[in-house]
């Protein structure tokens, strides 16, 4: 029962997070913030959905702070494993990882399940949009990814979706910008 009813708050939360995010009222509380701080608390919202997947956590150790709402960027991280262990066979691992790229800070989950269908990959994140496999459709409502375009993009980063090409599984990727003050700060350390 309380594994329906937390099912079905999500489902509620997400129609309200999309509903806000249409009607332009998602403004992100953005400030300077550590990813791995963030990461750290979305695995723990996801460790009741995550209970039959490992975990493989690889954040960069000289990542700067970005600027994001961490609320937001949390919701979006949970989207991403709930997504992943929803695609993913038990047994399998769920891998969290991070770089720096010049300007720009890379995060990627990734997941071992057989990837999403080449026709899927232009509509993943469209609203009420889910993947296909065989002849049947995975549960969910087909919103999370959508709510999380819209926050990553509210919070001026991008996301995007492919499939792993050193195995089978998917493969999100989050980029967001560093801060210009941040770059002045490391130049002049």
């Amino acid at each position: 029962i309380i594994d329906e009813a937390e099912r079905l708050n999500r489902f509620i939360a997400n129609l309200l997070d999309m509903t806000k995010l249409e009607s332009g009222a998602i403004m992100p509380n953005a400030a300077l913030h550590d990813l791995g701080e963030i990461v750290g608390s979305a695995l723990r919202r996801a460790s009741k959905i995550m209970v039959q997947h490992g975990v493989e956590v690889d954040l960069a150790q000289d990542l700067p702070m970005v600027e994001i709402d961490p609320v937001l960027f949390e919701q979006v991280l949970f989207n991403l494993l709930d997504n992943a262990t929803k695609y993913a066979p038990a047994g399998t691992a769920v891998r969290i990882q991070s770089w720096r790229d010049g300007d720009s800070v890379g995060l990627q989950v990734l997941d071992e399940g057989e990837g999403i269908p080449p026709d899927d990959l232009e509509h993943i994140f469209d609203k009420f949009y889910r993947a296909r496999k065989a002849d049947h459709v995975r549960a969910g409502t087909g919103l999370g990814l959508a709510i999380s375009r819209g926050f990553i993009e509210a919070m001026h980063g991008t996301i995007t979706a492919a499939n792993r090409v050193d195995r089978t599984g998917a493969v999100f990727t989050i980029t967001l910008p560093i801060p210009t003050k941040i770059e002045h700060l490391d130049t002049a350390a």
